[in-house]
This record gives structure tokens, sequence and C-alpha cells, in this order.
């Protein structure tokens, strides 16, 4: 029998990409959604509402095709070959999703960006602390956080992280004597020392 007459039809477009590894497209969006969503667990307060939004669209959507595709591969027996072949492609995502699971659930995004900032911070609350009257500062970056409404409060210093929360603002407060004092419309939850989260409430 000729080669011609065993040969198989080539296969539609569509098939041979949805039974093909994962390559250009998926994996860099996987990747970017982890890095979007390292980014929203490393704030207090989760990152701008409409990145956290994004981020769930596109999580959603990277389901939904590496799972349509790993199953079309596993059904076919052509496709399960490339299985087989691609599997450390195929097995990326899920690591990678496994990985951004276990560093949220035990808090490293945002301890690991806080202990990088922590000296910023200080040497900025300190600063501001020390000055006679509560002026004005310049929106500034510290450490990694970009900060905004910096002011002076009784006993130490509070700042808010630009872009964070949803309708409430968020931030630090650096306090060496303890809880700062009740306001109306903010809250204070304890980190490690003398620094607290800072709500800003809506």
């Amino acid at each position: 029998m000729s080669d011609d007459a065993t040969a198989q039809p080539p296969l539609p477009e569509l098939t041979r990409i949805l039974i093909g590894p994962p390559g250009k497209v998926l994996l860099p969006l996987v990747v970017l959604l982890a890095l979007i969503i390292l980014n929203h667990w490393s704030l207090p307060g989760g990152g701008p509402f409409p990145l956290v939004l994004m981020g769930l669209l596109l999580g959603l959507a990277t389901v939904v095709v590496w799972t349509a595709r790993f199953l079309v591969g596993l059904l076919r027996s052509d496709g399960r070959a490339g299985l087989r072949r691609h599997w450390l492609r195929w097995a990326c995502a899920p690591v990678i999703g496994v990985a951004v699971v276990g560093l949220v659930y035990t808090g490293l995004p945002f301890a690991a960006r806080f202990a990088f900032s922590e000296a910023s911070l200080e040497q900025l609350a300190r600063t501001v602390a020390s000055e006679d009257e509560a002026g004005g500062h310049d929106d500034q970056w510290a450490g990694l956080y970009p900060l905004t409404s910096i002011e002076r409060i009784e006993g130490g210093a509070r700042f808010l992280v630009s872009g964070t929360g949803f309708l409430d603002g968020y931030g630090f407060a650096w306090s060496p004597g303890g809880e700062p004092p009740d306001e109306s419309h903010t809250g204070y939850t304890h980190i490690r020392g003398p620094w607290y989260v800072w709500e800003s409430r809506f």
C-alpha cells in the first residue's frame, strides 16, 4: 500500500491549536496573572480595583482556555502523544497556580514587600513625626510603596498607599507608643512592633 493511501488528512487549524501545548500566548498570560495576584496581596487592602477586575477576567479566561485545550488533547489519540512530549509546558500553568496560592496563603507577598520597604518607611515616619506642626508632604515612594496623604499623628505618623482598596484607602501607621488613638472613619490593624495597617474608611 502506498504512503499516499495511508497518510492521514491534515488536521484543521483550530484542532492543531487546541491539541498543541501552551506557548507564546497562554504561558505569558499565566505569568501576568500571577504577578497581578501577587501584587494585589502584597498591598494593604489590595491593589487597584480595575487591575483586580482585569485579573479576575484574565484568570477565568486562562482557566477555561487551558482546561479546554487539555481536555481536547487528552481525548484525542493524536493529542495524548503531544501531552506526553510537552508535559513540562502543560505543567507550567498548574505549578505556577499552586505556587501563587501557597504564597498568598502564607502571607509572603505582603511580608516580603513590607520587609524590603520597612527601613525607608520608618525613616519617613520619623521625619514626619519629629515635625513641630502637621505640614503637607508631597506624594512619594518609600521602599516599594507609592505613598500619599502623609501626615503626623499623635506619637507617630501615617500614610496611605496610592491605589489601594476600592472605596476605603489603606496604608501604614507608625506609632511606637501603641495603637494610634481612635478616630471617626479610621481603623488600625497591628502588623508588628510600632507598625499598623491604617484603614481610612469611606
